[in-house]
């Protein structure tokens, strides 16, 4: 008859009405897409988990070549640098390449690939196959943070952000403090999508583990058809 198949671990995010909605986080062994345009809240996001994974005592990689990423802001943001690995390749193709490599070393519970910007298209149909196997193999969830969907059919999961407003501190100036965006589960392969959720990314946010930065959930909208 067949043995049963695996249950899928998963990875929380770290705000419970999000990993709610995914079933108790993002999936491990699988491709996961962050995806919306600038300032939308997916490097917000993308910190959040990363900070998670490590206050759980997990080792963690960012591939940046970009090179956006701000130590200060992950160590604000609770991550426990000790534990990240981060690679600055000089391309986009070159960042595929150590997002492979870093996958079949193994260890890693969670890579984002932060491509910035999305990778050439003659290589989209020749990398994830190979990135998909190799998360597989070494039950690491691949992160993708991108601007528009580039994993096709090989992502289990794709949530897409898109900014509302900005938030204001107030007081005798006003100072900006943050921004809600809207988060939809685009696609979810294990799930249910079209789920959608408001979220705060803002410095005075309520938090339990960081007083000075947290990704909170504000309201919980409504699960499309």
């Amino acid at each position: 008859m067949g043995a049963a198949s695996e249950a899928v671990r998963r990875l929380p995010i770290g705000v419970q009405p999000l990993d709610a909605v995914l079933n108790g986080g993002l999936p491990r062994g699988r491709i996961s897409e962050l995806i919306g345009p600038l300032s939308s809240g997916k490097t917000s996001l993308a910190l959040t988990l990363l900070a998670t994974a490590t206050r759980r005592g997990e080792v963690v990689a960012c591939i940046d070549p970009a090179e956006a990423l701000h130590p200060a802001s992950l160590a604000i943001a609770g991550t426990d640098l000790q534990r990240l690995l981060w690679v600055r390749p000089p391309s986009a193709t070159a960042a595929m390449r150590c997002a492979e490599l870093l996958l079949q070393a193994g260890g890693f519970a969670v890579v984002v690939l932060d491509l910035g910007v999305s990778p050439p298209r003659p290589l989209r149909g020749q990398v994830w196959p190979r990135l998909l196997h190799a998360a597989e193999q070494s039950h690491t969830a691949l992160i993708v943070v991108a601007p528009e969907r580039v994993a096709g059919s090989f992502a289990a999961v794709s949530l897409g952000l898109q900014r509302r407003t900005p938030l204001w501190r107030r007081g005798l100036w006003a100072l900006f403090d943050g921004f809600e965006t809207a988060m939809t589960v685009v696609r979810n392969k294990l799930g249910a999508p079209g789920k959608s959720t408001v979220i705060r990314a803002c410095e005075s946010c309520p938090s339990t583990e960081e007083p000075l930065f947290t990704l909170t959930s504000t309201t919980y909208e409504h699960e499309s058809r």
